[in-house]
């Protein structure tokens, strides 16, 4: 009962703090997306939930319009707060965000993502992603997620923060009084001995900044911003050895980076090793060719939904380039396209192609209900019920649950069981669309053929 009120008091208090930073900060929401639900959910839980009324927010569906949009926003608003998709119109947005964060440092960017690499979340957080959000999401969550991306939650945060614009301002004797401050509340606060080896440093005072930073990277070993701090203060320096070692720290907890594999390469040439500077240099290519590829594969995907409904002929050939593109780099995101090339494939009476797709795609996701079902409704067309009836076996061995989701589904299943000759799988398949559709006459007619 007491947490339940503790749970309470908290998400009153988060939900103040985004009401106060529209109506007080002047804060903005900039959402860079084109999914309609999240922009619903977050119109409503603005409006409706939080009964802002005022203008606070606007949609930017093109990500070429994003810096001029931002540009006339802070004529007239102090803070801004950008939601925007992690790949947009086929493309990715990690250049985006760094783009944004080079431009305007006052922004926060949240990323909106399903399914991610954790690799690919590392590498958006290093280029200036604040936080993420994984769709679909909660109202709770998502003013959970706004309240701490937009406000330090608690004393230390906010200390954490005043000491920082300390640094900023070139204060750096009173953000290291703070910084004492903060390590005096916690001991092993990374962030507080962030501050204080950037105050050190403003002070000329090397040795200690790297100790400080050291400290900062002992006390968090996933904390990327230490490491960063390190390799810049001995490029600074000039001791590169120094300077590699930590860049290789970095590589190893984000090897996404392509520009930092260039920059380890070239010290290595610097430093003679020109077998090592040769590996990091075909590995830097290797990525980014891997990223150009599977940007090609984002578009040939897209051109093939253009032709889903009117040329499956055609949506076969774009959906094919796109899974070509991805090579062996094929993951549980690209099952969609698995799916939309078997219904190009089956529209064109080609169920054995399809069922040979829906069967790569199980390679990468086994415990996938729908690609068993689809796998199934494959078979079926091809006449082969009882192959058909073992897939649904295998979809509802996954999730018994799965042919609740929707009637027609249920129909399909009880069709496809009865023509395999398992009245009792098909009664039960035609009940629950039944169940789900009481006015389902064509269930209704197969349940009396029984």
């Amino acid at each position: 009962m007491a947490s339940n009120i503790s749970m309470k008091m908290k998400q009153k208090q988060y939900e103040g703090h985004v009401v106060d930073y529209v109506t007080v900060s002047k804060g903005y929401f900039l959402i860079v997306s084109d999914d309609n639900s999240f922009q619903s959910i977050l119109r409503g839980t603005v409006q409706k939930h939080l009964a802002i009324t005022e203008d606070c927010m606007s949609v930017v569906s093109n990500p070429d319009h994003i810096l001029k949009t931002i540009r006339d926003t802070s004529l007239r608003r102090k803070s801004i707060l950008i939601f925007i998709e992690r790949t947009l119109q086929g493309k990715d947005m990690g250049f985006l965000v760094r783009q944004l964060k080079n431009a305007f440092d006052f922004v926060k960017i949240i990323i909106l993502t399903g399914e991610a690499d954790r690799q690919k979340l590392v590498l958006l957080h290093e280029i200036g992603a604040d936080n993420f959000i994984t769709k679909p999401i909660s109202i709770n969550t998502l003013i959970e997620k706004i309240a701490f991306t937009i406000k330090p939650q608690g004393k230390l945060g906010q200390l954490i923060d005043l000491a920082k614009s300390m640094v900023t301002r070139g204060a750096y004797d009173q953000a290291l009084k703070a910084s004492r401050k903060i390590l005096e509340i916690k001991p092993n606060s990374a962030a507080g001995f962030l501050v204080m080896g950037d105050a050190y440093k403003g002070l000329g005072k090397v040795d200690k900044a790297r100790e400080a930073y050291e400290s900062a990277s002992d006390n968090a070993q996933l904390y990327l911003e230490p490491l960063k701090k390190l390799a810049d203060l001995h490029r600074e320096t000039g001791e590169i050895e120094q300077q590699l070692k930590y860049l290789e720290k970095l590589d190893r907890l984000s090897p996404l980076n392509v520009e930092r594999k260039v920059d380890i390469g070239t010290i290595h040439v610097e430093l003679g090793n020109e077998e090592e500077a040769e590996k990091l240099f075909d590995s830097a290519v290797n990525q980014a060719t891997r990223e150009a590829l599977s940007y090609i594969g984002e578009i040939s995907e897209r051109i093939g939904h253009v032709y889903s409904q009117r040329d499956p002929v055609r949506a076969e050939q774009y959906y094919r380039r796109a899974l070509d593109a991805k090579g062996d780099m094929l993951e549980k995101s690209d099952i969609a396209t698995f799916n939309s090339l078997g219904i190009a494939l089956r529209k064109q009476g080609k169920w054995y192609e399809a069922a040979q797709e829906y069967e790569k795609a199980l390679r990468i996701s086994p415990d996938d209900e729908h690609l068993f079902y689809n796998l199934a409704m494959a078979c079926a067309e091809g006449k082969q019920f009882r192959t058909g009836a073992e897939h649904l076996e295998s979809a509802l061995g996954i999730n018994p649950n799965f042919p609740r989701k929707d009637k027609t589904l249920a129909y399909n299943m009880g069709l496809v069981f009865m023509r395999a000759g398992r009245k009792d799988n098909a009664r039960e398949m035609f009940q629950i669309a039944l169940e789900l559709a009481p006015d389902f006459d064509k269930a209704k007619e197969m349940l009396s053929q029984l």
